[in-house]
């Protein structure tokens, strides 16, 4: 087929812009430059994320589709309706389908000429915040993929591996990127003032607060550190209101622990490259951009030993601060170990970063995607060809 535009749809993502999820965040990285590129993106967002029906936002067009307002049918019924929406209008290409819990509607490819395309971020169905019935819908709209979808993208090798012994699936792995981090946003920051903070005199969480992530290791091991250090907690818990006012209630009485909400920006930006060191405690990851942007600024970071984590910091010479999931007794000891000579960790930081702007790029990724959008547009387009063929062929058959 010809290198014309193409026309995109985007749909499983809450909306953008967002810094809630690396999700949304990432996938606005992606999208952008696709726009750029003169393709036509549409991005399907829920309704609280879009005050106005229609939107363009970064060359992207942005669609409010309805969605209730419920941790388990949030995201299943805005799947739902942003792709019979899609299929409605029968103006895309390609339909880009995000997580496992879109793939529910994955059958739905077969009323659509457009080709549907699935990228996986994670095995959603395995983290703490999806117990019982929500494991195993999610679980279903894994399989629901595998077997309906030619095309699955992967972020990370992990991903890859596990579709190809479970499914004995080929997928296409292309992982996110990171930003030019020299770049900085326009604006001065006041966040460290704001919430009592000092450059390189705290500890910083940034990322999702849901059980999954197990920020409460980080509380518990942080108040066995001397008084002169503070933790920033980053984020928000939208759906896991009793999660977030569990890790509150630990917190309490330490006016060291600060919690600052959702951060974008320049604040952000801030709060990543001002920090002593950086924690993700988490139990189970995809491809955590949180920590990519960590290793981007060339801040230390101490991560739970899971395969994404490893993927990632693995190969930077030098670094060992891994942590078992869940062990906060190890937790509290690499906290010690970075505070203590912050000079030989930030060395290694700097390889970590060299080694991150090397081997995660946003224009690499998005251009990678653009070929697999084409190629996989130009099978549906074939296929269609096909179907007319025969049809044509047919009364001459009888």
């Amino acid at each position: 087929m010809s290198r014309q535009p193409l026309r995109i749809a985007a749909i499983g993502m809450r909306g953008i812009p967002s810094n809630y999820s690396g999700i949304e965040r990432g996938s606005e990285n992606l999208y952008s430059i696709l726009a750029e590129r003169g393709h036509q993106v549409t991005i399907y967002c829920r309704p609280e994320c879009l005050s106005t029906p229609v939107d363009v936002y970064r060359g992207m067009r942005l669609v409010r589709t309805p969605a209730l307002d419920s941790r388990s049918a949030g995201t299943v019924s805005h799947v739902c309706s942003s792709f019979l929406h899609a299929i409605a209008t029968r103006g895309y290409d390609i339909i880009q389908l995000h997580a496992l819990a879109a793939g529910l509607f994955a059958p739905l490819k077969y009323l659509t000429s457009a080709s549907v395309v699935a990228k996986i971020h994670g095995l959603d169905w395995q983290r703490a915040k999806w117990k019982g019935i929500g494991s195993k819908v999610l679980l279903q709209g894994e399989r629901s993929i595998a077997r309906h979808l030619d095309d699955i993208i992967v972020v990370s090798r992990q991903l890859e591996s596990y579709f190809r012994d479970r499914y004995s699936r080929a997928t296409s792995y292309i992982p996110n990127g990171v930003k030019d981090m020299d770049a900085a946003p326009l604006g001065k920051s006041t966040v460290l003032a704001d919430f009592g903070l000092t450059s390189g005199e705290y500890i910083a969480y940034i990322g999702r607060l849901d059980p999954g992530k197990r920020v409460e290791d980080l509380i518990h091991a942080f108040r066995h550190l001397p008084k002169k250090w503070k933790l920033a907690i980053v984020g928000e818990g939208r759906y896991a209101d009793d999660y977030v006012s569990k890790l509150q209630q630990l917190a309490a009485g330490d006016p060291r622990i600060v919690f600052t909400g959702l951060q974008g920006g320049s604040d952000l930006w801030t709060l990543f490259r001002q920090a002593a060191v950086f924690v993700s405690p988490s139990e189970s990851e995809g491809l955590p951009n949180s920590l990519l942007e960590c290793m981007a600024h060339g801040t230390p970071a101490i991560v739970s030993d899971i395969p994404p984590h490893r993927e990632i910091l693995g190969p930077v010479d030098g670094y060992g601060l891994f942590v078992r999931p869940g062990d906060v007794l190890q937790l509290q000891a690499r906290l010690g170990q970075v505070l203590q000579d912050k000079e030989h960790h930030l060395q290694i930081a700097r390889r970590a970063q060299s080694y991150v702007r090397a081997s995660y790029s946003w224009q690499r990724s998005a251009e990678a995607t653009e070929s697999l959008y084409y190629a996989a547009a130009s099978r549906s387009r074939l296929r269609a060809l096909g179907r007319v063929e025969r049809k044509l062929a047919a009364p001459e058959a009888r």
